[in-house]
């Protein structure tokens, strides 16, 4: 083969692989601190269940807060941290919580094994046990990620998806991280538990371009409960449980309300109101076939564009880099 030709080839491979890094299987491990840390998986669920006896709303939120750190530059703990215009200060992460419960988390582990456990795993432990602790499907969360130095808010608003997303573009934003359409709506299924702001309804409930401002797909009981809670347009303090049959519970109940026109943001009812997701909505309304992929889906999730090695660092907290 010729010199140049040889050259050529080399270089193609090198952009492949690049291109594909994104998606690439990472090397994290299950039972990752069984040797160095033996009880840190249990200190932080025991951690997190104490915590969430004065706050039953505290699951949803870690595992929120799971989601929107893989969703920006893998999940590497860059959206704990407390830096200029940093994921935190991007409208999509306007009414992020939980940064106090990370905290504390990792106060715990810290105490034990100092040095020793990322804060990208930690918000990885923490998402599985918020769904456990809510009646949810445990598994087994493969660890080994560094921690990133880097966060982003441009990058927060570029790549989290929105509440006024149709599925074409919830396809396309999951496609981006290497997730299927059928992760998509698997995922969506942690809407079973936790609320969101009125503001992100007022395009069903108040502009909607209908005579009374209401979409007309919404049922009518259904309607004038929003509206009372959400009593006016633009509110931000105010919240709606995304799931108001079972808002505590871990289930399958989301996909349920789906079918009966009754999610509630734009992104939740379009999964069944589209010809090319309803399928998916109507399997996984069974509970067992939900739990399983969910389980997956997760740990799909937490592989996306980890750093490993000398790629990242252990945080000392997981709200600044290390000096």
């Amino acid at each position: 083969m010729a010199r140049g030709h040889m050259l050529t080839v080399c270089l193609m491979s090198v952009m492949l692989a690049l291109s594909m890094s994104h998606f690439a299987e990472s090397a994290l491990q299950e039972g990752f601190y069984s040797a160095m840390c033996p009880q840190a998986e249990a200190t932080l669920y025991n951690t997190l269940k104490d915590l969430t006896v004065n706050d039953p709303d505290l699951p949803a939120v870690l595992l929120r807060l799971h989601f929107h750190d893989c969703f920006v530059r893998g999940c590497d703990a860059s959206v704990l941290l407390d830096v200029p215009k940093s994921e935190k200060t991007a409208p999509p992460n306007a009414r992020l919580e939980g940064f106090n419960a990370v905290d504390r988390l990792k106060s715990a582990v810290e105490r034990l094994c100092p040095g020793v456990v990322s804060c990208a795993d930690i918000l990885a432990f923490a998402a599985r046990d918020s769904v456990v602790l809510t009646g949810g499907p445990g598994y087994n969360v493969p660890a080994g990620r560094r921690d990133g130095r880097v966060s982003s808010a441009t990058e927060a608003s570029k790549f989290l998806p929105d509440a006024q997303s149709k599925v074409p573009g919830l396809v396309a934003n999951f496609a981006n991280q290497g997730l299927s359409v059928e992760d998509m709506v698997v995922l969506s299924g942690a809407h079973t538990i936790g609320e969101a702001a009125c503001h992100h309804i007022d395009s069903r409930i108040y502009d909607y371009p209908s005579k009374s401002g209401v979409d007309p797909n919404i049922p009518a009981d259904y309607a004038k409960k929003l509206k009372k809670k959400c009593r006016e347009r633009g509110l931000k303090d105010r919240t709606f449980d995304l799931d108001t049959s079972t808002d505590h519970k871990f289930d399958s109940q989301y996909y349920t309300n789906l079918i009966a026109k009754k999610g509630l943001l734009v992104s939740d009812q379009a999964l069944f109101d589209d010809k090319s997701t309803k399928p998916l909505v109507e399997k996984h309304k069974k509970q067992a076939v939900f739990f399983e992929a969910f389980a997956k889906a997760m740990v799909k999730m937490g592989n996306i564009q980890v750093l490993e090695g000398t790629q990242g660092q252990i945080r000392k907290s997981c709200r600044s880099v290390n000096k």
